[in-house]
């Protein structure tokens, strides 16, 4: 069999990964990565990048996306699960955020909550850059499994995919996996000219802005080895340890709402510190405030999501990730997502391929193939809505309240979600348990069992 996996992002490198684990006969098999951005570094704050100032030239692989990630316990396992070595060198360069600490723009803490997930060992949220998990797994899979090739176009109209390049060469292959972000190729070739009529990006109406400086890591971090997140009238402000401490490198984002698109996504730097200042400035925590005067990014970025989809794929061609399930940044669980995506697609291949090549058998990796991209649909996609609806019912964090009652009110609403787990079930669910519990080769099993295949 011969995958073609577009993208080499978090979804596409972490399912090449796993199907190198978990196919049966994997030499075999041949597994193709292409990418359509060289690595470089992230670009140094306050430096423009022409090749990458158009926002649609952004996908979810591109290496010089400037912000924090922190990945939650079920994640940081999945890591370990995909590949030790993986686990090891991406926890060796993050920090360990034992705690989320929730505070309002006016100086009070609302909660300190554990990221542990009670499970042994315990495991805690990992913050880092984003870059910095996407250049592990780049180390793990190896630069020279990547190939450096823009895809432009898919073309599943017969027997088999073919797969066209910007530099005109063709190429076929049983199956296609899109990884290649909201503005997927594999994803307007699957839905066609619905792609853009009803399954195009959707604007959420909120931007972000995030960084790194170099300073020592506050109090407020070490303490209690805290994400903190500050919730205001005008937005939302973050800061993380992204690194080792004597890295010195702190991480920091900023969300806020706005109804129109930035036509560009660089803007000069005391323009951006200008915004900060003015939906912060009046903001009590003194972090915020030494981090607004020490930045120097000069990225805006809108947050874009993927409309419901009314299947993953088709005809030869599967989406993982941004592709399939665009996330908003209010969520926290883009790349585990991609990660839960990769692994459960995998064992589902895995178990249909495995049956198609057992002697005797007249089932078809074909078909292998197109239940495989079915029932990842059908586990994946409730668990994706359910965290969707979620996210935005904590969107009135990033709109501009001009209200001292909604204010507060909001405030009460995060002290009890946080503090008292019977009221916060009720309102929002049990989301920290349902997200560290979630077992992606139980779930499998589950279905594979259900559907008696």
């Amino acid at each position: 069999m011969k995958i073609i996996i577009v993208g080499a992002g978090v979804s596409g490198l972490s399912t090449y990964l796993q199907l190198r684990k978990v196919l049966p006969a994997f030499e075999s098999h041949t597994i193709l990565v292409y990418e359509s951005q060289k690595p470089r570094e992230p670009v140094p704050s306050g430096t423009s990048n022409p090749s990458l100032s158009k926002l649609a030239d952004l996908t979810d692989s591109t290496t010089v996306v400037g912000n924090s990630i922190g990945l939650a316990p079920n994640s940081v396992r999945l890591l370990k699960y995909i590949d030790p070595r993986l686990y090891e060198i991406f926890k060796a360069r993050g920090y360990v955020s034992q705690t989320y600490t929730f505070k309002t723009a006016r100086g009070h803490t609302l909660a300190v909550t554990s990221t542990g997930d009670k499970r042994s060992p315990e495991e805690y949220t990992i913050s880092c850059p984003r870059y910095g998990l996407w250049k592990c797994l780049h180390e793990v899979v190896g630069e020279d499994k990547i190939k450096y090739r823009k895809v432009v176009d898919v073309d599943l109209s017969g027997a088999k995919p073919v797969v066209k390049f910007a530099d005109g060469g063709e190429e076929d292959a049983d199956l296609v996996v899109g990884a290649d972000g909201v503005r997927s190729v594999v994803k307007k070739a699957i839905f066609g000219e619905e792609n853009e009529r009803k399954y195009a990006p959707r604007y959420e109406g909120f931007c972000g802005v995030g960084a790194f400086v170099d300073v020592e890591i506050p109090e407020a971090i070490t303490k209690q080895k805290s994400m903190v997140f500050t919730f205001g009238p005008t937005g939302s402000f973050g800061y993380c340890c992204a690194a080792p401490l004597p890295q010195r490198k702190l991480g920091w984002w900023s969300n806020w709402g706005t109804p129109n698109v930035p036509d560009r996504n660089v803007v000069d730097t005391e323009e951006i510190r200008k915004q900060l200042q003015e939906r912060h400035g009046t903001w009590k925590d003194p972090v915020i405030q030494n981090i607004i005067e020490k930045m120097t990014t000069d990225r805006v970025y809108p947050i874009w999501t993927t409309p419901n989809l009314p299947h993953w794929g088709e005809t030869g061609a599967v989406l993982l990730g941004d592709a399939a399930h665009t996330l908003q940044a209010t969520s926290g669980q883009g790349a585990g997502q991609a990660l839960e995506d990769s692994v459960t697609f995998s064992l589902l291949l895995s178990h249909y391929v495995t049956k198609a090549e057992t002697s005797g058998s007249d089932f078809t990796v074909e078909e292998g193939i197109k239940l495989s991209a079915k029932g990842l649909y059908e586990i994946r996609n409730p668990r994706f809505a359910t965290i969707r609806a979620r996210a935005r019912n904590l969107y009135v964090t990033n709109k501009r309240v001009n209200n001292i009652i909604v204010e507060y009110m909001f405030y009460c609403f995060i002290y009890l979600w946080t503090n008292f787990p019977i009221i916060g079930k009720l309102v929002v669910g049990n989301v920290f348990k349902e997200f560290d519990e979630w077992n992606a080769e139980e779930q499998v099993k589950e279905y594979l069992e259900n559907k008696d295949h």
